[in-house]
């Protein structure tokens, strides 16, 4: 029975959405909410037309259910316009380049591809195209969407992309990247090793990094990100990802040896125990205990995968601000630590702070 008042109902329901039919009309405003708050409204809609159970919800849950579906999949359709806008200036220059994370899944047809809810776009190039990249986009028409010199300068130092461009009057944003961890971070996979290993995308100079290099890249970008607060929906990527690919023989075997090839042990690690902890994904007994030396010592890998199953699982949206700030402030203190030497670290996490404090002030 799904009880539809919280985080445990919403897993539940898309674990098993046929349990959706046990719900009563009371029970489908919270679980909505849940769903929505945490951005997985679409894909429940889709997990519930997949098992066919649409025609026994509420026409009011149906109804809202669907509107999530159709909208989400127009954004997709809209990413994958956006992408072909930037092959277009791309191309003639002879710059290729690497779909990632949304609108990647969204060229794979992976089931949940068209069901996320996405912001902006992301493609990486080689190291040596980045000037001929920017230089091309912006003469296009794309300009930084946040002017601020200060946040120019710490991408430009301490990132793995570029700011973001904006094509004025368009609603996805474009993220240009040249690796997938930060130059200064203690993770340094070789950006060089992933191209080696990608795969054509069906459009002429557009390519996928490997099922491995997917899902590593998806663990890098969910457990060293810097904001914990909300990730539910990364998790549900994770799952898909490799449930998806786990289809094809041999796929756990080549992770593993690439996470060691690419130095994404840790990541590797941290992905396998979350998605074990909050969705169950049915991740082999043996893998798990070939990365069990993946982790880190045993207390902080103890406080870790607490952390990681609290902050991971759905956020309920009645209670707010979140219950788990302390734990989201040490994650993200963690997640900088990772990629910052200490000297530039403690005056930009100042200056984060002095900024949401005058965001603060300024809503009162």
């Amino acid at each position: 029975m799904i009880h539809g008042n919280g985080p445990a109902g919403l897993i539940a329901a898309i674990s098993d959405p046929a349990r959706l039919r046990e719900l009563d009309a009371k029970a489908w405003q919270p679980l909505l909410s849940c769903a929505r708050r945490n951005g997985v409204l679409a894909y429940l809609a889709s997990r519930a037309e997949m098992r066919g159970v649409m025609g026994d919800v509420p026409p009011f849950a149906r109804d809202a259910l669907s509107s999530a579906r159709l909208s989400a999949a127009r954004i997709g359709q809209l990413a994958l316009w956006e992408l072909d806008r930037v092959g277009r200036v791309l191309r003639p220059v002879g710059v290729t380049v690497v779909a990632l994370k949304g609108v990647a899944y969204l060229l794979r047809g992976l089931r949940h591809a068209s069901t996320r809810r996405m912001s902006d776009i992301d493609v990486m190039v080689r190291r040596e195209s980045l000037p001929t990249a920017e230089q091309a986009l912006r003469t296009a028409g794309w300009s930084f969407a946040n002017a601020d010199p200060y946040d120019e300068q710490y991408y430009r130092t301490w990132s793995h992309e570029l700011p973001p461009l904006q094509f004025p009057g368009r609603m996805l944003a474009l993220d240009v990247h040249h690796t997938i961890c930060p130059p200064a971070s203690r993770l340094r996979p070789d950006p060089a090793a992933m191209w080696a290993r990608a795969e054509p995308a069906g459009q002429e100079g557009v390519y996928l990094l490997c099922p491995e290099d997917s899902v590593l890249h998806a663990a890098v970008h969910l457990f060293f990100d810097s904001d914990f607060d909300s990730r539910f929906r990364e998790i549900v990527d994770l799952h898909e990802l490799v449930t998806a690919f786990a289809e094809r023989d041999g796929f756990w075997g080549r992770l593993v040896d690439r996470a060691r090839e690419l130095g994404l042990e840790r990541p590797l690690y941290y992905a396998l125990r979350g998605l074990f902890d909050v969705l169950a994904t049915p991740v082999p007994r043996e893998v798990l205990e070939e990365t069990s030396s993946f982790g880190p010592p045993a207390p902080v890998a103890t406080w870790m995968r607490k952390t990681l199953a609290t902050v991971l699982a759905p956020v309920d949206p009645e209670p707010w601000p979140p219950r788990h700030a302390v734990k989201l402030w040490l994650l993200y203190v963690r997640s900088h630590w990772l990629r910052m030497p200490a000297h530039a670290l403690i005056p930009h996490l100042a200056r984060k702070a002095m900024r949401r404090r005058e965001a603060a002030s300024s809503l009162r």
